[in-house]
């Protein structure tokens, strides 16, 4: 895999352009390079860029969507390791809020950084 880190990065500049599908599509190809719990966590963070653009196409249909944002944030969670603490809490946070509300945001960074960062 090119980095992981490469992933997240790639995954803020989609979501920060509010292209959440265009995010989940590019994610896959990381998530096909990846092993192990690098897979596991690019799974999740893809499920929450599809959360995201479902929740975009139809907010009075919000049961898939936070299925997708829930499946997402358990598979973070599995592999909390890898991931800065901070960068986690904060989408952890911006997720609860975006739930909270039922809406998805015009556009959003996800902000993860690799527990090295």
């Amino acid at each position: 895999m090119t980095s992981l880190q490469a992933a997240f990065d790639r995954a803020d500049a989609l979501g920060a352009a509010g292209r959440y599908f265009d995010a989940h599509e590019e994610l896959e190809a990381f998530w096909m390079k990846a092993a192990g719990d690098e897979k596991i966590l690019l799974q999740g963070l893809i499920q929450i860029a599809a959360g995201l653009h479902r929740l975009r196409l139809d907010s009075a249909k919000t049961d898939g969507a936070f299925y997708l944002l829930d499946r997402g944030l358990e598979k973070l969670a599995r592999t909390e390791r890898l991931l800065a603490p901070d960068a986690l809490a904060a989408l952890v946070a911006a997720l609860g809020k975006i739930r909270a509300s039922g809406k998805a945001p015009a556009a959003m960074i996800f902000g993860l950084k690799g527990a090295d960062r």
